[in-house]
């Protein structure tokens, strides 16, 4: 193998381990929402949520994902935001649930990324990823903010252009066989997960594709102003495990597609810019070194 093509495979790494962090909250919040607004009427209409996660290890040895995670300090933090029929908007930041308490609640602007699942497709935010990826950098590496270079892209990125992007299917792709079919009640089936908490029920779909998703709830949540929840996704294939704990709230949300969307064409640029990213970065990693 050419070191330019393994640089390149390394590269994909992190976007791989976010795309596998995104899939899982996404799988379970949708699959989550599907199954709730059968059980509540309140939240039929729609539904706002706000989670805290932690991310474990299933592996002996952590997967490469985990470690890409570990390094980003993403193992904890918080997902946001909307539900409505099969769409959904979601945003990832590093930061738990408690910061949107106060009066320095996190923007948009400050999320890790975000995504939209709307009409089956998945468009998933790679500008902001490659901004908040820089902003790290940039504070251990001052040099790089004036060699990095400059986004003239759109910003969201459908699954299809990842898997070229990624020269494979990536984890976010299960979405687009998303149904909302399998966590019908009929469809679930009742179970007793290793860490469940006492007073909640816990159901599992029977069938969703390579993920492993487990929805429990209190019984007295049916009937409250708020529908408390306790989510696990096991992605096998990456050796980790997800717990998301929070709650739902009603309302009623109109969920478009974004407008900004990169074009099929623009692919070959994205990746150009990913790599000079880290080609950057491995200079300047070099001459600290030197100077040392």
């Amino acid at each position: 193998m050419s070191a330019s093509r393994s640089s390149s495979r390394r590269s994909r790494t992190v976007l791989l381990a976010v795309l596998a962090l995104l899939a899982a909250a996404a799988l379970a919040l949708l699959g989550l929402y599907a199954f709730i607004r059968a059980k509540a009427g309140a939240l039929q209409a729609g539904a706002a949520f706000t989670f805290d996660y932690t991310v474990t290890s299933t592996s002996p040895e952590p997967s490469t994902a985990y470690a890409v995670l570990d390094a980003l300090d993403a193992l904890t933090g918080s997902v946001t935001g909307q539900s409505s029929g099969d769409s959904l908007y979601l945003a990832w930041y590093n930061v738990g649930s408690a910061a949107f308490q106060s009066d320095q609640a996190p923007g948009p602007d400050q999320a890790f990324t975000d995504l939209y699942v709307k009409d089956g497709l998945v468009y998933l935010n790679v500008r902001q990823i490659y901004r908040t990826l820089l902003s790290g950098l940039s504070a251990q590496y001052p040099v790089i903010s004036s060699l990095i270079p400059d986004w003239g892209l759109g910003d969201y990125i459908t699954q299809t252009q990842l898997a070229r992007l990624l020269g494979a299917e990536p984890a976010v792709a299960e979405m687009e066989q998303y149904s909302a079919a399998a966590f019908a009640p009929g469809q679930m089936q009742r179970v007793r997960p290793e860490g469940a908490l006492d007073g909640y029920l816990y159901f599992a779909p029977q069938d969703t594709g390579s993920a492993e998703i487990v929805i429990g709830f209190p019984p007295r949540s049916l009937f409250a102003e708020f529908f408390t929840c306790h989510v696990l996704v096991d992605l096998p294939g990456q050796g980790l495990h997800f717990e998301l704990t929070g709650r739902a709230l009603p309302g009623d949300y109109d969920i478009e597609a974004p407008a900004s969307v990169m074009q099929d064409g623009d692919i070959d640029a994205l990746a150009a810019i990913f790599d000079a990213v880290r080609s950057i970065l491995a200079f300047v990693r070099q001459l600290s070194g030197a100077a040392q």
